[in-house]
């Protein structure tokens, strides 16, 4: 075996290309590979594709990247190229049972040309064009066009077959491209159409099924306090986690207000809750007292510190002040000293000056609050 052909093997098996043939995985640079592309053959080809693409002919345009593919006057890079832009093209057509077919086989397509990113980045080498990848890209976004133009037939009729369906996939897969598809039905559809959704996405919900997603999305739109009550019971933690700044744009200062207080009692997403009712106190005085009252509970102390002292409002700043003066424990005064030190508003600087000058607490809280107030 020859130095440059090692070389080459080496670097294959340290990509993790081992199931490759060895002599099939190629690393060029960016020169050479666009001198490739920009070859008449290849360009003339590309033109043929545009061609068919601009006529609509799905079958025609995947069976001729089908012949590329196995296509010996073109250079690798060529190749590869004109595979992933045909592809590209095929995802904004309709597609039809050949073309299917075709880029479901072209999917299993591994990489075959690779170039070496910034070194600066490390001495490694990605795939070029990754024509097997593009294609799965393609089945994805056909899949995702079917099932949005199917959903939204059955919100016009006022059939609740899309919950049903979104439930289902989401149990069997939740990247599936159907409920994507779904999903964006539900959030271009007319709110007229919509109506009819909202019992069944309650009930489903209610009971366990996965349609987290389709709750949300109604929910916003409806303005709906209910349906926001029925997420923090019961949604996962990412739809829950997406529901707390929807509601806060959703709902009215009082009803986000109940919604997100409800939020607040999750274990995996109070944190973020308590976090969103400090926006809600910059404005609404039962948010801020809500603050206030969270400083005592163990679970959302530490956030409710943290969201008051971005109220940065001086009125604010001289409470925690006077609380901090009157904080019997060293973990009260330490809640007290965070909400402070995370308000920009002088008079919070004031209230920790007056703090470290009355040499109240541990000696370490002392010392932490003098360092602070040097900086």
């Amino acid at each position: 075996m020859t130095g440059g052909i090692a070389r080459v093997f080496a670097l294959a098996c340290a990509l993790g290309l081992a199931s490759l043939p060895a002599l099939a995985a190629r690393v060029v640079d960016p020169a050479t590979a666009r001198q490739a592309i920009e070859n008449p053959n290849a360009a003339a080809r590309d033109a043929d594709l545009s061609a068919l693409a601009a006529r609509g002919r799905a079958t025609e345009l995947a069976a001729r990247l089908e012949l590329f593919a196995h296509d010996a006057t073109l250079t690798d890079v060529a190749q590869e190229w004109l595979l992933d832009r045909g592809l590209h093209a095929l995802a904004r057509l309709e597609p039809t049972r050949e073309s299917r077919a075709i880029v479901a086989r072209l999917a299993s397509r591994a990489p075959v040309v690779y170039t070496r990113v910034d070194p600066d980045h490390g001495d490694r080498a990605t795939p070029l064009y990754d024509a097997g990848a593009t294609a799965r890209f393609v089945l994805r976004s056909w899949d995702r066009n079917d099932a949005r133009a199917t959903a939204q037939a059955e919100l016009e009729a006022n059939l609740t077959q899309p919950v049903d369906r979104y439930g289902q996939h989401a149990v069997e897969d939740d990247r599936d491209p159907v409920l994507e598809g779904i999903a964006e039905a539900f959030r271009v559809a007319p709110l007229s159409e919509l109506a009819a959704q909202r019992p069944a996405v309650s009930a489903a919900l209610a009971q366990g099924q996965r349609v987290d997603a389709l709750a949300l999305i109604l929910a916003e739109r409806f303005a709906n306090p209910a349906l926001f009550d029925l997420i923090f019971d019961n949604a996962g933690e990412q739809t829950a986690l997406a529901a707390i700044p929807a509601a806060t744009r959703a709902l009215d200062a009082s009803s986000a207000l109940t919604a997100l207080t409800r939020a607040s009692r999750r274990p995996d997403v109070g944190s973020a809750a308590v976090l969103e009712i400090g926006r809600l106190a910059k404005r609404d005085p039962d948010a801020l007292a809500f603050l206030f009252d969270a400083l005592v509970d163990p679970r959302i102390a530490p956030s409710a510190a943290a969201a008051l002292g971005r109220v940065a409002d001086p009125a604010v700043s001289a409470e925690v002040g006077q609380r901090l003066s009157q904080a019997r424990s060293e973990k009260e005064r330490r809640l007290l000293v965070l909400a402070l030190r995370l308000d920009a508003n002088p008079a919070a600087r004031s209230e920790l000056e007056q703090f470290a000058n009355s040499g109240v607490g541990s000696p370490k809280l002392q010392k932490e609050v003098r360092q602070w107030l040097a900086r």
